[in-house]
């Protein structure tokens, strides 16, 4: 599926939406295009304060109120870290995840996922959006 996003409120409400149907989120983008705007849809639909979602960049991962979490695999250099970092850990508690810039996916035990790319075009979003398994 793809669609045309022009404003931060429409991406926002594109996201809250999604959470219904899609537990575990493969944020696929460049540098501010929305990702963390991305996954404060996802908590506002599961009744987190959306103000508390920060990005992950420098943490790794964030967790929101035991019920969501936020991965960025943006600085991860190899597959051990995954390991190091607890991220698998992490992964198999909790229903609901996104992750963003994901590498080393094959080394998750996630199974069914939605991946989300979004290309950047000056203030307008490309949306695609493809479930895998």
């Amino acid at each position: 599926m793809e669609l045309i996003i022009n404003t931060p409120k429409e991406m926002f409400e594109l996201w809250e939406k999604m959470a219904k149907d899609h537990k575990i989120i493969l944020l696929k983008w460049d540098l501010w295009a929305g990702k963390t705007l991305f996954t404060k849809g996802f908590a506002k639909w599961l009744e987190i304060d959306e103000n508390s979602v920060q990005s992950p960049t420098y943490t790794y991962l964030n967790s929101y109120d035991n019920k969501l979490l936020h991965i960025d695999m943006y600085r991860l250099e190899d597959e051990n870290e995954v390991w190091e970092k607890g991220i698998n850990d992490q992964i198999s508690q909790y229903d609901y995840i996104t992750i963003e810039r994901p590498k080393f996916i094959e080394l998750l035990d996630i199974y069914e996922y939605t991946v989300v790319n979004i290309e950047k075009k000056w203030e307008t979003r490309i949306v695609r959006i493809e479930n895998q398994q």
